[in-house]
């Protein structure tokens, strides 16, 4: 009987340990003579999760390509696709196209299409409307259908 005793002892003591740490830690009691209780929070530091980097496989220019300029930032465009530079390397990433950018090609297989009453091309998820730049007919990229 002393053993059961002692076992139930032994394993009530870390419970009991454990409900006083989680009423500590829940909040913080100050007593003083002659003043009252004052209970208060205790503040802990929210720890904000760190966002992962974007991996990008790094992928080489194609034969041919056409450099195109938005806002002075370089842009490579070869059939629909478009590259910039990483930094500090000679390769380049996939990116989608900066609406504004314009292009002196459609790429191959654009599609027509009619939105309100005005004709615009379509290729993968990039929109892009005729323009005249210097009476050459070129391309503007005007949006996206799902980036």
């Amino acid at each position: 009987m002393k053993r059961i005793v002692k076992v139930a002892r032994l394993a009530f003591v870390p419970l009991l340990f454990l409900a006083a740490a989680n009423d500590v830690s829940a909040q913080v009691v100050v007593r003083r003579p002659g003043v009252a209780v004052v209970r208060r929070p205790v503040v802990r530091p929210y720890v904000y999760p760190v966002a992962r980097p974007v991996v990008v496989a790094p992928v080489a220019l194609p034969r041919y390509y056409v450099p195109v300029y938005y806002a002075g930032n370089p842009y490579y465009y070869s059939n629909g696709v478009f590259y910039v530079r990483i930094e500090n390397s000679e390769s380049y990433k996939v990116v989608l196209p900066p609406i504004g950018t314009i292009v002196p090609t459609l790429p191959k297989g654009a599609n027509e299409t009619m939105i309100d009453d005005r004709i615009y091309y379509q290729y993968e998820s990039v929109i892009y409307k005729q323009v005249m730049v210097e009476n050459i007919v070129k391309y503007e990229v005007v949006g996206y259908t799902n980036p």
